[in-house]
């Protein structure tokens, strides 16, 4: 028969070897089946989803209110949240409505992620609004050039001459997206404080005082 872990039991396993930050969002019978409790569909979720990326996300079902399930201890309280975001330990837990506003979502979220890494998120986050938007720009560009492409083709056969121009430019474009591909991973490459020896050696002082 399955019993409800420990919270801190609980917290850990969800965690695995990630350092990162938790955010543990569950499932209800008004949002089941979507990420309602986490994203709105009225607002723009563009940065939500962006500053997940340095977080380990989870998602536990309905069931995880009832008293025998292995995590019900992280939604025990007698008005359980439909999310939490805490350190990869459990500690600092800040648990967090569904229906709260976008702007207190990334506040906390901010929070989180200035406490857990080191160098600058918000420079992160505001490289890559930037990229997404050239992305925008160049997956235009390159649908333009194919459809190009294929309408050549069509019009006046394999051995036009604009062909050449056309494949060339198109090339360009998707070498154009592939490095900014390669510029996102870099920019999004932000390094926790777990993975900083002397910030590890200072948090196991502070523990054992």
């Amino acid at each position: 028969m399955l019993t409800a872990l420990p919270r801190e039991e609980a917290v850990l396993y969800l965690a695995g070897d990630d350092r990162r930050p938790l955010i543990v969002l569950r499932e209800c019978k008004l949002c089941n089946g979507t990420d309602d409790a986490l994203l709105s569909r009225q607002e723009d979720n563009t940065r939500t989803l962006l500053m997940t990326r340095w977080f380990r996300c989870v998602k536990l079902p309905m069931e995880v209110l009832e008293e025998n399930h292995p995590f019900h201890k992280l939604f025990e309280e007698e008005h359980p949240p439909h999310l939490f975001i805490c350190r990869w330990d459990g500690s600092d837990a800040i648990p967090l409505r569904g229906d709260r506003s976008r702007a207190e979502l990334w506040k906390n979220m901010e929070r989180m992620l200035a406490s857990e890494y080191l160098g600058s998120y918000e420079d992160a986050v505001k490289d890559i609004e930037k990229i997404f938007t050239q992305y925008d720009v160049l997956d235009q560009r390159i649908q333009r050039l194919e459809v190009d492409f294929e309408s050549e083709i069509e019009d006046a056969g394999p051995k036009s001459r604009k062909l050449k121009k056309i494949r060339k430019d198109l090339e360009e474009a998707r070498q154009d997206m592939a490095d900014l591909k390669k510029r996102e991973q870099k920019v999004s490459d932000i390094k926790l404080k777990y993975d900083d020896p002397k910030f590890r050696r200072e948090s196991e002082e502070v523990a054992k005082s």
